[in-house]
C-alpha cells in the first residue's frame, strides 16, 4: 500500500482534501505540521505528497527533502499548494522542480483538481 500524504496547517483545507480522499476510498495520511507528517512517514512509501509550502514548523522544500531521505529508493511526486506565488513560495518551488515531478495547485482548491490528482496517483482501499 502506498498512501497519499496530505499536509496543511489550515484545518478547513486539510478537511476538504481528506473529504475528497475518503469519497474516493483512497489510502491516505493527513498531517497539520511537518513534524506530524514525518512521524507518520517512517512506515510508508507514498504515491504522492500534497504539500503546503508554508508550514509553521518548516518550509515545503525542507519537509520534502526529509521525506525523500527516509526513503531514498523512490521518486515522490509532489503537488505544491500555492497562495500568491510570493518570493518565498517561488524560492521553494524552484528548489522542488529539479527533484522530480511537481504539480502546482493554487488556492482556493477546486474539488475536481483534487479528484483528478488523486485518481492519477492514489491507491484505492
Amino acid at each position: 500500500m502506498k498512501p497519499i500524504l496530505v499536509i496543511n496547517d489550515d484545518a478547513s483545507l486539510l478537511n476538504e482534501m481528506v473529504s475528497v480522499l475518503e469519497e474516493g476510498n483512497f489510502h491516505y495520511i493527513a498531517a497539520k505540521t511537518g513534524r506530524e507528517a514525518m512521524s507518520g512517514a517512517s512506515e510508508y512509501d507514498f504515491s504522492l505528497v500534497v504539500l503546503d509550502l508554508k508550514l509553521p514548523d518548516m518550509d515545503g522544500d525542507s519537509l520534502y527533502k526529509k521525506l525523500l531521505f527516509n526513503e531514498s529508493h523512490y521518486e515522490l511526486p509532489v503537488a505544491a499548494l500555492v497562495d500568491s506565488m510570493d518570493s518565498e513560495e517561488v524560492a521553494v518551488v524552484n528548489k522542488l522542480l529539479p527533484r522530480g515531478k511537481i504539480t502546482l495547485l493554487s488556492k482556493p482548491l477546486k474539488r475536481e483538481w483534487l479528484k483528478e490528482l488523486f485518481d492519477q496517483y492514489g491507491e484505492k482501499k
